[in-house]
């Protein structure tokens, strides 16, 4: 049973010779050699550095916390197994969310210690809402997930951050094993994607009343019982309650439908936007005049008038709120390499319970790199075999069939960038995806009547301007991401950064170089990508 700092027993303390006696401090650089760290490496982000807003990304991803604090709690967690103090901390590359830190105990047990960074989500909810959904994953649908040794999601705790001590997860990540992967018998590839299709079909099998986190009952007051279809065993989702989303703000639910869930995305924004914006510079829009809030908020109005379209057309299967994993890539799942036998699956985090059709999708590990065909009209049919199947593998074709043709449905554009599209400055995606289902109304919403939106001439004309100007942007974004792998958030290792400084000073020169007139010349000058940002977008 994982412990909480809450509770009141006093945790087990290091012996008295060594209470005080500093661990090895070791770290894995981004090309898998180990050094030697000092403590304050343990709190910094260094796995990646930023060619803009670099100060930003790195206070976001700054964390201190007493670390004698957190090695008296693992040791606590284990001390029935021998261990009396911790010899080693090695601290593992990081993810942009988490800390993760491997502890080596003096009798040689091992365990991981995760501390989520400020922006990885609300605090207390973003911890809690973890634990308790790997715990319902392994005990509900079991599907193998890192047993929770202990956990805080207070970060008034006595360690100073959240946290949650687990075991190591047992095997190798997958993606450890991948570059043998063309090697390996097709019998085994078959065997890992047989079980990563499992295990969605024991997600997508498991269906509950409302969109939220799961969480422990007892972290949630005045809660209700979880409630699935089909029913589950009673006494163990008395544990368990549905409570509010962590990847929303303001009004986090818990979501009666899918219609509240869609609106409730536009209704948060349009209370941030009411209290925190202010009218801006959009270059890619206009020199000359700012971006006003008010626009926004008559677009969010838009939004909820296209809502009825932006809703696939009601089904059980899609619409049905189901839990799904937010990133299931190589490195998330664990295998075993003698028997190939999915051993763990880790990074629950911000797992939630949503609509099918807003999160299902196909896994990173398994989506095709190569040319696809431009008819998104044209899906994969049933196999051949599909009547010699058993009822379970046609209900699971059935059910996500018709979800993945959402992925790129124009419907559903939307939902997913309305939320923080003010902050994100994604205004022209937004605007641009409710222009199209606009074109499509009648075929979306055949019998709805008029289309309640319209765009008008002036707008239309900005938006135009606006996308030949995004245009040129987009172009430099693609000849850095495919040429030095820089990525448009503008993160990249912290090996390569001055050689990107380099090259990007060289391309943005040229760039405002090519500028026929002044005024082309500072239009180029606010469009360029990689600068530090202001309260404008660029």
């Amino acid at each position: 049973m994982a412990t909480k700092t809450r509770v009141t027993r006093r945790p087990h303390m290091q012996s008295t010779s060594h209470a005080l006696a500093m661990p090895l401090l070791r770290a894995v650089r981004n090309d898998g050699v180990v050094e030697d760290i000092s403590e304050g490496d343990l709190y910094r982000y260094t796995r990646h550095r930023w060619v803009y807003n670099e100060s930003r990304r790195l206070s976001e991803r700054y964390l201190k916390f007493d670390l004698g604090q957190l090695l008296k709690a693992a040791v606590a967690g284990i001390s029935s197994e021998g261990a009396r103090y911790c010899v080693k901390v090695l601290k593992y590359k990081e993810g942009l969310n988490n800390k993760a830190y491997l502890l080596t105990m003096d009798n040689g047990a091992e365990v991981f210690a995760r501390l989520p960074n400020p922006c990885a989500g609300p605090s207390f909810y973003t911890t809690a809402s973890e634990v308790a959904t790997r715990k319902f994953l392994h005990d509900v649908l079991d599907i193998p997930t890192p047993r929770t040794i202990a956990w805080s999601a207070d970060r008034n705790n006595p360690v100073g951050a959240e946290y949650i001590i687990e075991e190591k997860a047992p095997a190798k990540p997958l993606g450890k094993l991948w570059q043998d992967w063309d090697e390996w018998p097709m019998k085994d590839r078959f065997t890992i994607i047989e079980q990563i299709v499992e295990i969605e079909r024991k997600l997508t099998s498991t269906r509950f009343a409302k969109s939220g986190c799961i969480y422990f009952r007892e972290d949630i007051p005045n809660s209700d019982a979880l409630v699935t279809n089909p029913p589950l065993c009673s006494s163990i989702l008395e544990r368990f309650t549905l409570g509010p989303l962590v990847g929303m703000d303001i009004n986090r639910g818990p979501c009666e439908g899918s219609q509240e869930f869609v609106e409730a995305m536009a209704e948060n924004e349009t209370k941030f936007i009411q209290a925190h914006a202010r009218p801006r510079m959009n270059y890619a829009r206009s020199l000359t005049e700012p971006e006003s809030p008010d626009e926004m908020l008559d677009l969010l109005d838009r939004y909820l008038q296209l809502a009825p379209a932006i809703v696939p057309q009601p089904s059980d299967d899609t619409h049905a709120p189901t839990l799904w994993h937010p990133d299931l890539h190589l490195d998330n799942v664990f295998v075993d390499p003698e028997s190939k036998q999915i051993t763990c699956v880790i990074d629950w985090q911000s797992a939630a319970v949503l609509p099918f059709f807003y999160q299902c999708g196909i896994p990173t590990m398994f989506k095709h790199q190569g040319p696809v065909s431009e008819d998104m009209t044209v899906w994969p049919k049933r196999p051949e075999n599909y009547h010699n199947l058993e009822q379970d593998e046609k209900l699971m074709i059935d059910k996500i069939g018709p979800a993945l043709q959402l992925q790129d449905d124009v419907r559903t554009q939307p939902t997913r960038i309305v939320q923080s599209v003010w902050k994100d400055c994604d205004v022209f995606f937004l605007r641009r995806a409710l222009n199209r289902i606009v074109n499509r109304w009648e075929d979306l919403c055949p019998d709805a009547g008029p289309c309640p939106v319209s765009f008008n001439e002036q707008e239309m004309a900005l938006y135009a301007h606006e996308e030949e100007n995004r245009s040129y942007v987009s172009e430099i974004l693609t000849l850095f991401r495919k040429n030095w792998r820089l990525l448009p958030d503008g993160s990249i290792e912290s090996a390569r950064f001055e050689e990107i400084q380099n090259e990007l000073t060289q391309m943005r020169e040229a760039f405002i170089g090519a500028a026929d007139n002044e005024e082309d010349r500072l239009l180029a000058e606010k469009l360029w990508p990689y600068q530090d940002a202001t309260d404008n977008c660029s």
